[in-house]
C-alpha cells in the first residue's frame, strides 16, 4: 500500500470531491488517462453533490458535468507521486489500484493587498493505492 498527500493545494474541494469520485476504485494508469482527458476537455466529469449552476453536457448517462482543467493537472501530479511512492515500496505499478481517495477543506487562505479582501481556495488531498491481488483457483478434490 502506497500513500501520497498534497496540502494546502490550491484548488476548490467541492470540484476535486467530484473528480475524486471519478478516479476512485479504478486503476492507476485508466485514472492518469481519465484525467488527462478532462484537462483537455474530451470527457466530462459528472456534478452530483455540488451541482448548484452547472450546465449540461453531452454523453452517455451525464446529466450535469465540467471540465476541472485545474484540478485535474494537480491529481495527475499526485497520481505520478504515489506511483512513485509505489515503486519504492517494491509494487507492480501496472496493478495499482485506487483504494482511497478523499479531500478535506484547506484554512482560510486570503488575497492580501487589495481594497476587500478575497478568499482563496485550498483542500487536502489524500490518494492511497493498493497492489489488486490475484484470485487463486481452487481445485476441488472429490
Amino acid at each position: 500500500m502506497a500513500r501520497a498527500k498534497a496540502n494546502y493545494a490550491p484548488i476548490s474541494m467541492k470540484t476535486t470531491y467530484e473528480v475524486l469520485r471519478l478516479i476512485r476504485g479504478r486503476n492507476l494508469d485508466q485514472a492518469v488517462t481519465m484525467l488527462g482527458e478532462v484537462k483537455e476537455a474530451k470527457r466530462p466529469v459528472a456534478f452530483l453533490k455540488y451541482r448548484k449552476d452547472v450546465p449540461h453536457r453531452k454523453g452517455d448517462g451525464l446529466s450535469i458535468g465540467r471540465f476541472p482543467r485545474k484540478v485535474s493537472i494537480e491529481l495527475i501530479e499526485l497520481l505520478t507521486l504515489v506511483k512513485a511512492n509505489a515503486k519504492e515500496k517494491g509494487l507492480k505499478e501496472d496493478a495499482l489500484i485506487i483504494i482511497h481517495a478523499a479531500v478535506n477543506s484547506g484554512p482560510n487562505l486570503w488575497h492580501y493587498g487589495r481594497i476587500r479582501r478575497r478568499r482563496r481556495k485550498s483542500c487536502h488531498v489524500e490518494v492511497v493505492v493498493q497492489e489488486k491481488e490475484q484470485k487463486k483457483k481452487e481445485v476441488k478434490k472429490k
